[in-house]
């Protein structure tokens, strides 16, 4: 019955929101044929859609290539920041040598780091990539740590009286409290991780993907197709967004929400 209930306000909840932007396209379909706006500076959804449908084949080839830069960028940098975690929790001294460092590279803009990307690296998917992955490091490795260091000290001290290895403490006690903060830091990074995708393209002289499209379209004043771009990419901001909460789901069932700390 709990289950039951949950459902139903889950799908009252989701039902208000599709509501909401129904009523919303509704209200910008009206003022683009009252206000007689011309389609290169706003098309109505119903534009956006068709241009949708029309260029899907295009829209979907360069898809490939967005997809592989978003999910191996979210990897590199969820890995590296998790393990970096980890090796700042155990020791008192690296968050005094490490944390001014990463902070210092967190708060350099990413844009400014195409260009030495760009001369490091030559153009192509490489430079995207590795924007892609500084965007998501930062969040998951604040987190990480957060959930790693904030356990029950009783538990901790508890184990290690009945002589439980420092392994044996991180994987009962550390683990299982960093998860909730390890999952929540992930959703956000997922989001990051298109975001650097696309701008990454934009501005590392990608030769495909959606973003590089995206361009493609601007340059020529198509506004309905550059719509198109944009509600192909926040389509798979959901799904991925989505499939991150389903992970969690499975994973930690008992995980309960946390209040994230994150800086884009």
């Amino acid at each position: 019955m709990v289950r039951m209930s949950n459902l139903a306000r889950e799908i009252r909840t989701y039902s208000l929101s599709v509501g909401f932007i129904f009523i919303v396209l509704i209200l910008w379909e009206v003022s683009t044929i009252l206000f007689k706006i011309p389609q290169y500076i706003l098309p109505s959804p119903l534009e956006t859609i068709t241009a949708f449908v029309t260029k899907w084949p295009a829209l979907s080839a360069e898809l490939v290539y967005t997809l592989e830069e978003i999910l191996v960028g979210f990897a590199i940098g969820t890995v590296v920041a998790f393990g970096l975690a980890m090796a700042i929790a155990s020791s008192p001294l690296l968050p005094k040598i490490l944390y001014p460092v990463i902070i210092a590279v967190q708060v350099v803009p990413k844009i400014a780091l195409a260009p030495v990307f760009l001369v490091w690296f030559g153009y192509g998917e490489v430079p995207i990539t590795l924007i892609t992955a500084l965007i998501c490091f930062f969040p998951v490795l604040v987190n990480s740590i957060k959930g790693l260091v904030t356990i029950d000290q009783s538990i901790a001290d508890l184990m290690t009286s009945l002589s439980a290895s420092r392994t044996q403490v991180f994987s009962k006690v550390q683990l299982p409290n960093c998860i909730p903060y390890l999952f929540a830091s992930l959703k956000v990074a997922m989001t990051f991780a298109i975001i650097g995708a696309i701008v990454g393209e934009w501005i590392g002289g990608a030769s495909h993907g959606v973003g590089y499209l995206m361009l493609v379209y601007s340059s020529n004043f198509d506004t309905a197709p550059l719509f198109a771009g944009i509600l192909m990419i926040t389509l798979v901001g959901v799904l991925l967004f989505a499939v991150t909460a389903a992970v969690e789901k499975l994973v930690a069932p008992w995980a309960q929400p946390v209040e994230l700390t994150f800086s884009t």
